[in-house]
């Protein structure tokens, strides 16, 4: 039986029973004052009585094909179109939308396929285990790389792929920024696997001391002295200093230690857990902080934070990397930028700086040379931009769509400044839908915003990955919602969608990789 006949008989049986119990049953009721035969409701009476105001509905509906009813010159009627509902099904493009659907398939199957690979080269330093498998895919000859450049010049990335190559030697990190899209590691666990399967290396490299949405593992803990800046979802403030994240993390000691502390699983099969090196950044140590160093419940080491200095590590050795403490004591805290997991036998690394609510425009908020004692120090070879779907409830008119890429233009320019090399890739929003006349469709400026932020990237000389027309462009939300690939709100994806437009992402960088590592 249709789910909408069984919502109407459920909703029937609800009025009989509200009806009985306050008309009927009640000596006050106004059933006193009905004929006898209509003093009882059944669930009949009931279901003709909502049959008929949906049949009028319909009729009023089927009355005003405009959709308006003008009552003054600024109050109207809106009434929803019936004919939109029949057409429902040709407004979601399902045979295109699939099509795309299998080559997200493809990608995922092959990266599932590498990644089974990991067994079979397996080098151990101490009691860390690092997977490197020094050989490139089997390309499946028919598929194209969705990431566009300036051009068409996939020379930009020649600079990403000398440092992977080099990264045995010196490790490399990939900085990949993005909204809630990304949160809990969902697109950047998938690049960091593959790459570390090739290029070597394990760890997820650099993370949040405070994350707004916890990972899996590794499990991070703290004292509730801890509080952060961050200039990405809050109004960022003239005495407040950000580091890397957009974040800067600070202890409120007022005579009281504090620890932090994290857990992993070094069985997983993610390598996130596996590895044998942490990086502590902090800057501004004004006063000495001691720092006390626990590995499981073994105390390694102590230390002492005390440069002045705006930037400044502290590495430390780990022998068990399943339980993780620091704990601190002192008067005045340091700004601590952020804690990066690694491997002492160098490799890639993929960084994701998850910023819940942000639309990209941050970076003119953190200090420049901040910004380039980060790039010099983590060697970094590529910044991923995800953002977009922050920003899009705001756009309600093409000059708003063409401010936001102004706004992605500046922070673009601010990276090209600090170095000019670098090459970045940003990932345009998702198709995201809003309900138009009962009927969930894409947003009527996305594509306007899209074009406008497709132009930014490209003119400034970076690469940009389409994700809407990734996904099958226009109304294909719906189909991924159906499809358990989306989530309801019809704006995120699922974590299976999500590894499936990864895997996209990550071929297709792959697949550009590929071309220019039989040039140079």
């Amino acid at each position: 039986m249709p789910w909408e006949i069984q919502w109407l008989i459920s909703l029937s049986k609800s009025i009989v029973r509200v009806c009985n119990k306050y008309f009927y049953h009640n000596y006050f009721s106004l059933s006193l004052f009905l004929p006898k035969k209509l003093k009882l409701f059944t669930p009949f009476k009931s279901f003709l009585f909502l049959l008929s105001c949906l049949l009028c509905l319909l009729f009023i509906s089927l009355l005003f094909q405009d959709n308006k009813l003008n009552i003054t010159g600024h109050f109207y009627l809106n009434f929803f179109n019936v004919q939109n509902l029949w057409n429902r099904n040709n407004q979601t493009k399902h045979d295109s939308v699939k099509s795309m659907m299998k080559s997200a398939d493809m990608a995922e199957q092959k990266f599932s396929a590498q990644s089974n690979i990991k067994q079979d080269s397996i080098l151990i330093a101490d009691t860390l285990k690092i997977q490197k498998v020094l050989q490139f895919i089997q390309f499946d000859e028919n598929f194209m790389s969705l990431i566009e450049y300036p051009d068409n010049d996939k020379n930009k990335f020649v600079y990403l792929l000398s440092k992977l190559k080099s990264a045995h030697k010196q490790s490399t990190h990939i900085l990949y920024y993005g909204d809630s899209q990304i949160e809990e590691d969902r697109f950047s666990a998938v690049l960091r696997q593959g790459l570390q399967s090739i290029y070597g290396g394990s760890g997820c490299g650099l993370l949040s001391m405070m994350p707004v949405a916890p990972w899996i593992y590794p499990k991070i803990s703290y004292s509730d002295n801890w509080y952060k800046w961050d200039c990405y979802a809050d109004v960022p403030k003239k005495d407040e200093y950000y580091g890397i994240t957009a974040q800067t993390f600070l202890i409120n000691f007022n005579d009281k230690p504090s620890s932090w502390s994290l857990k992993c699983n070094a069985d997983m099969s993610s390598s996130v857990c596996l590895f044998n090196k942490i990086v502590m950044y902090y800057g501004y140590a004004k006063e000495p902080i001691k720092i006390k160093y626990l590995n499981g419940s073994e105390i390694i080491s102590e230390h002492t934070l005390n440069n002045p200095d705006f930037f400044d590590k502290k590495i430390f050795a780990v022998k068990n990397n399943e339980s993780i403490q620091f704990e601190f004591e002192g008067f005045e805290s340091p700004y601590f930028y952020g804690i990066s997991l690694e491997s002492f036998d160098n490799g890639v690394y993929v960084d994701n700086i998850a910023l819940r609510g942000s639309s990209g425009t941050f970076f003119h908020l953190i200090n420049r040379e901040l910004l380039k004692k980060f790039f010099e120090d983590l060697n970094v070879s590529l910044i991923i931009l995800q953002f977009g779907g922050n920003i899009m409830p705001m756009i309600d008119s093409e000059e708003k769509a063409r401010q936001y890429a102004n706004y992605i233009d500046y922070q673009l320019k601010i990276i090209k400044s600090i170095h000019s090399q670098l090459p970045i890739l940003f990932i345009g929003p998702a198709d995201m839908s809003v309900n138009i006349d009962g009927v969930m469709q894409t947003h009527p400026y996305l594509e306007t915003m899209i074009h406008y932020l497709k132009k930014t990237v490209l003119n400034n000389g970076y690469a940009f990955f389409d994700m809407y027309k990734a996904m099958g462009g226009k109304n294909s939300m719906p189909v991924w919602v159906e499809e358990n690939l989306a989530a309801k709100d019809y704006l995120h994806f699922s974590p299976a969608g999500a590894r499936k437009m990864a895997s996209l992402i990550y071929y297709s960088i792959l697949q550009d990789l590929k071309e220019l590592k039989t040039i140079y």
